[in-house]
């Protein structure tokens, strides 16, 4: 298990539990963005882009301790 700490911006910032303020979330080894979103309660559908520290990321990256992830 490790932590990762993702925020959101624009509308998900607005309609969904995350908001703008970085909300840190336990995930098992192997973690990708997308289980992230799952863990969050957000769709695929629902993301437009995702930025894993600072650079732009796809749905399938893993991820690793301590990542800093932003949506929008």
């Amino acid at each position: 298990m490790f932590n990762v700490r993702i925020s959101a911006q624009g509308r998900l910032a607005k309609n969904s539990r995350i908001g703008r303020e970085k909300v840190q979330v336990v995930l098992p080894e192997g973690g990708r963005v997308r289980d992230l979103l799952l863990e969050v309660g957000l769709f695929d559908e629902e993301v437009r882009r995702v930025i894993v520290n600072g650079r732009r990321a796809r749905l399938d990256q893993a991820l690793q301790r301590n990542d800093v992830i932003e949506v929008a």
